[in-house]
């Protein structure tokens, strides 16, 4: 156990650890322990590689301290309403159709936003409670969530390539790349919500909103027989119109704070000045 790692070896292990997990595990418990794997290496780095668990300022920069509410409706209002935003367009567009969702389907609802939760959880710890606050200090803000969401798709590629389970349908390099341009808007988009916020929560809310809404939208609300258009090119989990959205609302959430020095920043600035002097002191 370290008793302190500099911030850019910590991340760096961090990313290689997920990475190996992920690589092992993407085809075993229908790809489990790979959802969960951002949760397992937090708690690993945080108990066992240092003692940053142990210390009231490990848990801080965690983010899981502060709720963010002010955060909340920007959170539900970026991936939800871009997920019903995308899905009206293809109505729209003559594309599908609305439905009215039946018992069953308000069933699956509930339990979409039960597991949904858990599963957000054990990603946002992970990417922007532990990494994202590493990273920044040193790659910058910008730099970070290009950094963090380039791991993120490559995080999800294991699961995508190795199983059957995840965006199996379409033309597979027309789907990886929309994909892969999505992930990284969200990374932006979710890595602005924390910064801003001081908060992992807000980035939580935001990633089960996202998955749930496309989810049970795409299965209860709109029924098309263009499955792959609507699905996987337009709409749906990362097609285009919700690539279009989300860089728009990353744009729109920029606008205004561009300059801004918010109580969050300044939070996570006294943990980066913090952890350069650790650095300083006790090279890792």
């Amino acid at each position: 156990m370290f008793k302190n790692l500099s911030d850019r070896t910590s991340s760096i292990l961090y990313v290689v650890l997920v990475a190996s997990v992920a690589a092992s595990t993407a085809s075993f418990a229908g790809g489990l322990v790979l959802a969960i794997s951002p949760l397992l290496v937090t708690a690993l780095m945080m108990f066992v590689v240092t003692r940053d668990g142990y210390r009231a300022e490990g848990w801080r920069r965690l983010g899981i301290t502060r709720l963010g509410l002010r955060w909340w409706p920007v959170a539900l209002a970026a991936t939800a309403g871009v997920s019903v935003t995308a899905a009206g367009m293809t109505v729209v567009l003559g594309f599908s159709q609305i439905a009215a969702p039946t018992a069953a389907a308000l069933q699956d609802l509930l339990s979409l936003c039960i597991t949904g939760t858990v599963l957000a959880f054990a990603e946002e710890v992970g990417w922007r409670g532990y990494l994202q606050p590493r990273v920044v200090p040193w790659l910058g803000e910008k730099f970070a969530y290009l950094g963090i969401g380039v791991v993120w798709v490559i995080w999800h590629l294991m699961y995508i390539l190795f199983t059957p389970f995840y965006h199996a349908d379409g033309d597979r390099w027309i789907v990886l790349t929309l994909f892969s341009a999505t992930v990284i808007a969200f990374s932006f988009l979710f890595g602005q919500l924390r910064t801003l916020s001081g908060s992992v929560w807000p980035v939580v809310l935001a990633h089960v909103a996202h998955n749930v809404a496309f989810a049970w939208i795409g299965s209860a609300i709109v029924l098309t027989n263009q499955t792959v258009l609507v699905n996987e090119y337009l709409a749906g989990d990362t097609g285009l119109f919700v690539l279009l959205g989300t860089i728009a609302t990353v744009m729109a959430i920029a606008a205004p704070t561009r300059g801004a020095r918010p109580v969050a920043r300044n939070d996570e600035g006294k943990g980066a000045r913090k952890a350069a002097s650790l650095h300083r002191s006790h090279r890792g």
